[in-house]
Order: structure tokens, then sequence, then C-alpha cells
């Protein structure tokens, strides 16, 4: 029976990261041309971009307006969170990403063509949509200084300390490409680290409409055998997910509420129809957008998991052996507790998760909102 190739599905994800120096073609950095190009662009780029933001936080007088438009720092912070967990963890990702191919999780056949097509369609155009979303904000991010005419004064697409004088020639120009580039890297390793997260959780998703779809179908003990040890790959692979991604999604919880949060409250700030406000109104949408999708996806997962036991009854097991039917009671039994993602095992990844998400930052925009108001 003909097998679908997981492992396309990955394929783009995988390309960009390593384009950014995130993914060597081994289980690890070897001593090799690309190990000398991830050690220039990693640091260079990434790291000490971000280092410099930080430093900025302290090196200006910090008030409510100042903090609002520092703390947009904990994005990158995050993104750099991310890359140290990928480059730690590197060969654990690496086996992870390698087993969606396994031979007990694959979508076998014509019958199966359709969930896998239905599930794929979807995270495509989801995907397609996040890389145009990230994208346009970070083209508005760039371009900011220049609609705005503030590169007139010498102002960099991001507030940062630099060891020299950004506000002479050609310092200016020399810390303007860096930032290019440096967020153009950053932003292609965020994108991608959350796209294989998620395109991840779609895989688990489908391998429970495939589970379903199998359980429907069985006739006999060694059918429903064949499934239970489907089931057994399925969430011994969801396990593995969630140690490895589980600590990195609570941590982008905890900062997609502070920059929605200060993203809103920058906003009030902001005239509207400036380049500023509309760049702000960018990262705001992908900051909501980004913490959604991880949302939707995880729900997803439940969700289909759900139907595990519903499925595995409504296959032939009247008139069947007893045999049959007391495995199959044993089988329901443990399938009604259901697959779930969650962050660090506190919150699971659910639409309720992520209206919970939204009323916390909108808590904190309104105390933000009073403390400047406050005389």
């Amino acid at each position: 029976m003909k097998q679908f190739n997981w492992g396309s599905i990955f394929d783009p994800i995988l390309l960009s990261l390593r384009m950014v120096g995130l993914w060597p073609s081994s289980d690890s950095y070897k001593a090799n041309s690309y190990t000398l190009y991830a050690f220039i662009c990693v640091p260079l780029f990434m790291l000490a971009n971000t280092f410099f933001q930080a430093i900025n936080i302290f090196m200006v007088e910090m008030d409510l307006k100042a903090l609002a438009a520092a703390l947009f720092v904990a994005a990158h912070v995050m993104a750099v969170v991310k890359i140290a967990a990928l480059l730690i963890h590197l060969k654990t990702l690496k086996k992870l990403t390698s087993h969606v191919n396994h031979l007990k999780l694959q979508a076998c056949g014509n019958r199966h063509g359709k969930v896998v097509e239905i599930n794929l369609k979807m995270w495509m155009m989801l995907y397609r949509g996040f890389q145009v979303g990230v994208s346009t904000m970070v083209i508005f991010w760039l371009c900011r200084p220049f609609l705005d005419n503030s590169y007139k004064n010498y102002e960099l697409p991001i507030f940062s300390w630099y060891p020299f004088d950004v506000k002479s020639t050609p310092w200016y120009q020399f810390a303007y490409i860096y930032q290019i580039i440096s967020i153009i890297f950053m932003a292609i390793a965020n994108l991608n680290l959350d796209s294989l997260s998620l395109s991840l959780m779609v895989y688990i998703g489908t391998q429970c409409d495939i589970l379903c779809d199998n359980l429907k179908a069985i006739r006999n003990l060694s059918d429903l055998v064949r499934c239970i040890k489907y089931h057994k790959a399925v969430l011994g692979f969801a396990v593995d997910f969630n140690v490895f991604f589980s600590n990195i999604i609570l941590g982008q919880f905890f900062t997609s509420v502070a920059t929605i949060a200060l993203g809103l409250f920058k906003l009030t700030l902001t005239v509207p129809g400036s380049s500023e406000f509309y760049t702000l109104v960018a990262f705001f949408y992908m900051g909501t957008f980004q913490i959604f999708l991880y949302c939707w996806f995880g729900n997803e997962v439940e969700l289909k998991s759900t139907n595990i036991p519903e499925a595995a009854f409504q296959s032939e097991w009247i008139g069947v052996s007893l045999n049959f039917q007391k495995t199959l009671l044993i089988f329901l039994t443990r399938t009604q507790r259901h697959i779930s993602i969650t962050a660090f095992n506190l919150f699971p990844l659910s639409l309720q998760t992520f209206m919970r998400i939204m009323r916390t930052s909108w808590s904190y925009f309104a105390v933000l909102q009073q403390l400047n108001s406050s005389p």
C-alpha cells in the first residue's frame, strides 16, 4: 500500500531553519562550513541583537511609556529561549521529526488520503497566512523610520544600545543594515520554530483521525490489536512532544500576555493612522494570531482524541468472540483519557485557554491605562 511521506510537510520549515543556521544535516553540529556559518549567524544576528535591545532598557529613563516600548523586547527574548532550547535538545528534536515516518504511524492507501488531504489543506492555509502576517509585520517595522521620516533624526527600527554613536554617519547606516539582517533572521527562526511545533500537532491530530477510521473498519481481533498498537504509538509521540515543547509553550503564554497588553497600551499612546500605529497593529495581530494557532491546534488534538472511543464503539463488535469484546472494553476504558497538549502540565492548549489569555491581557492593559491616567 502507498505510504504518505510525512517528512514533505516539514521540508519548507526545516529548510528555513537551515538557512538561519539552526538545522544541521546531522544530529549535531560537526566541524564543517555549516557549523562555522551557524557560529557566526546565531550569536551575531540573533543573540547579540536581543542583548543590545535589553541593554537599552537600562540606558533610558524608565516610565510607563518607555516600558511599553522597551518590553517589546520580550518577544525577542522568547525567540532566543526557543532557539536555545532547539540548540540544547537538537538531537531529541531531530529524533522526534524523524519519527513522523515511522511504520506504525502511516496513512496508507486511498482510504486515508482524504483524511490527510483535509488536514494538510487547513495547515497549509494557516501556515501561509502566518508567513504573510509575519512578513507584513517585519516590512512595516523595518520601513517605519522612512514612513514617518524619523530616519532624519537617526532613529532605528528598534530601539537598541550600541557601543558607538548611531547618530552619525556611517554608524547609523551600519546599525540600520545590522538590524535589517537581525530582524529578518529572528523572524525566520521564530516563525519556523512555531510552525514546527504547530505542524507536529497537526500530525498528531491527523493520526487520531486515521486511527478513528481504522477502528470503524476492524473485523477481527488482529485488526483490533493493530489499532491498539497504533494508539500506543500515537500516545508515545504526543508524550515526547509534550516533554520537548511544554516548557516553551508556557513561556510563550506568559510572553503573549505581556506583549498583547503592552501592544494595546502602546496603541493608545500612538497617533491613529501613523506608520507606528500600523506597525503596532501588525505586531498586535501577529502576537494574537500566534497564540491562537497554538491553542487552536492543541484544541484540535484533544477533540480528535475524544472521537477515538466513539469510533471503536462503532466497530462490528456485536456477535464477535468474547475475547474480542473484552479487549475492546479495556481499550475503550483507556481511551477515555484523552490526548492533551499542555503548557508545563498546567494549562491545556484549548480555545478556552486562549480566551483566558486574552482576558488576562485585557486586565493588564486596563491596569496600565489606569496607572497612566492617574496623576
